[in-house]
């Protein structure tokens, strides 16, 4: 066994405990509501960008683009969202709110926002700022390499079909 690995200063497995913190937070907090965290970041991206592509959302979200896609079909059956074809790119799909998804954001607000307030009650106050600042720091690096997949996955694409 490594002896230079420890798991009470391993960065991953703090996350992920730090994660399980935070969806256990939303769950106590929701308290039975209908979505889950994944599903309010969905709609709450969707909120703030109406008509946003797929390819805008998992940029967004972080959620990568098969989940993504399967995430929009079971949100679409539940009447949560609506999807068409864009006009300038007929591969591509805008999606919307509709008034069920509306309302059920503007309903898990309330909860997501009393969880976000849990994981921020556990620091000290002048550690907070820093906090996001180094989450964001992570989350924008996740973003880069999402992105550079997505753009060799193309590039190979497009050299199978030469």
């Amino acid at each position: 066994m490594a002896k230079s690995f420890d798991l009470a200063t391993s960065p991953s497995h703090l996350l992920r405990r730090a994660n399980q913190f935070a969806n256990d937070l939303y769950t106590n907090e929701a308290d039975g509501s209908a979505l889950t965290q994944r599903q309010f970041a969905v709609l709450f991206a969707i909120d703030k960008r109406e008509g946003a592509s797929q390819t805008e959302l998992v940029q967004a979200t972080g959620i990568d683009r098969s989940t993504l896609a399967d995430m929009i079909v079971r949100m679409q059956s539940k009447e949560l969202l609506a999807r068409k074809r864009t006009d300038e790119d007929q591969r591509a799909n805008s999606v919307r709110l509709t008034p069920v998804g509306r309302r059920a954001l503007r309903a898990a607000m309330p909860a997501m926002l009393r969880a976000e307030a849990g994981i921020l009650n556990v620091l000290p106050q002048r550690l907070k700022a820093e906090f996001i600042k180094a989450l964001t720091m992570i989350a924008q690096a996740a973003t880069d390499a999402q992105i550079a997949a997505e753009e060799a996955k193309t590039k190979a694409k497009a050299k199978k079909k030469r």
